[in-house]
């Protein structure tokens, strides 16, 4: 009885440190590699809102597509594309940086991170903002990070007349 009581309290005891070392991972994945995957994305609540898409990120550049929306970053600079509506705004990289590319930035912040070959799966939450967001990234694949800001640049220039492009920069 005593042996059982002792690895009862031995699991539930290392449960927050799977959960960090889980945290860990994610950073570490993140910002060593250059990660692609695909993902799915609804406020805690709202199951009938669902963002999906797929994303890669390489160091400090981005492009994630889904919903209708592409955002591309080249590190410096941020382009959000809305075909639907034919609108691009361009944005300072430094002002803002989108959730999905942000991982170690707000991996410390999920409840029941999961991290099971290759998917991630948990639920953010920001109290602070009153947030809450259950994620699931899977597919996922890594490669050494490139170095280059090939693939993450957006040409708004070349676009035809009908579309808004608005430059916040």
């Amino acid at each position: 009885m005593m042996k059982k009581f002792v690895f009862i309290l031995f699991a539930v005891l290392s449960l927050p440190v799977l959960a960090q070392d889980g945290a860990e991972y994610v950073k570490t994945l993140v910002e060593n590699n250059r990660v692609s995957f695909s993902y799915t994305l609804s406020p805690k609540g709202h199951k009938k809102v669902k963002m999906e898409g797929k994303a890669v990120i390489d160091g400090d550049c981005y492009r994630l597509h889904g919903n209708e929306l592409e955002i591309v970053c080249d590190g410096q600079t941020k382009w959000t594309i809305d075909v639907a509506a034919k609108e691009v705004y361009i944005e300072t990289a430094e002002s803002t940086r989108d959730f999905i590319a942000n991982m170690p930035g707000w991996i410390g912040n999920v409840k029941d991170l999961k991290v099971s070959g290759s998917t991630i799966s948990g639920t953010y939450e920001d109290a602070s903002q009153g947030q809450a967001m259950t994620f699931k990234f899977s597919s996922i694949s890594s490669s050494p990070l490139s170095g280059s800001t090939e693939g993450f640049s957006y040409d708004a220039a070349s676009l035809g007349g009908d579309w808004v492009v608005t430059d916040l920069r």
